[in-house]
């Protein structure tokens, strides 16, 4: 996987804020945001729904970009960073895992999981070998023919999260992963993190439940768009 080989923070965040203009005047998303994640870390950042966790994520994975304060990833300034470079970085250095799996339902297991790849100098049968190799971490290699509606919501988030590490990424974002997941299966999904993580995975989960955000290592809450 990509690691960190200085001593400074995979990501800083530095009074980071985003905010909108609305009829009703400007309204902050997020305000001043301070935040250190170091590879290695697992760490989940709580709070109801419309406090700003998504808004925040989607400025960690270059989604999105506030309209000030400072984000560093690896040491690198990213807020002037251009589309395509920003595009770039997304595919080199940041795994994505979302709450409505995001599959294409035409394509196979396997082809959803390669695709990632495919922006990428590098020939079909290699991409797919680096895929079955993904899908034989989160255990549904025997899956790789199949389509994502003859799948449980389960295992299609399986494959999301295979998906996710099939570029082996600095870091994993997961956004609500377990929000459409009955509790045996998200509880399998937070195993299935805590062994990433064991692996030396970094991760940034956002979640409304309190009982997933205590998985990680550390919890930060959010609550109006402010960290507490």
């Amino acid at each position: 996987m990509n690691t960190n080989t200085n001593e400074q923070p995979l990501i800083t965040l530095a009074s980071l804020t985003k905010s909108f203009t609305t009829d009703a005047g400007v309204i902050s998303a997020i305000n001043d945001v301070n935040l250190t994640i170091n590879a290695g870390d697992y760490i989940s950042i709580a709070g109801p729904s419309g406090c700003g966790k998504s808004t925040l994520l989607s400025i960690l994975g270059l989604l999105d970009t506030s309209t000030s304060g400072q984000y560093l990833l690896n040491g690198h300034h990213v807020h002037d960073l251009d589309v395509y470079q920003r595009a770039e970085i997304r595919n080199k250095e940041i795994g994505f895992i979302f709450q409505a799996f995001n599959l294409i339902g035409d394509l196979t297991v396997l082809e959803n999981v390669a695709l990632p790849l495919s922006y990428r100098n590098m020939k079909k049968k290699q991409r797919l070998e680096i895929a079955m190799n993904s899908l034989e971490k989160v255990n549904m290699a025997d899956r790789a023919k199949f389509y994502p509606a003859q799948l449980s919501g389960g295992q299609q988030q399986r494959i999301a999260v295979a998906r996710s590490l099939v570029v082996d990424p600095s870091i994993l974002l997961a956004d609500e992963p377990t929000g459409n997941l009955d509790s045996k299966n998200a509880g399998a999904i937070m195993d299935l993190f805590d062994e990433l993580n064991d692996e030396g995975r970094t991760i940034c989960m956002v979640t409304h439940d309190a009982r997933f955000a205590k998985r990680s290592r550390q919890v930060v809450h959010l609550e109006d768009g402010v960290l507490r």
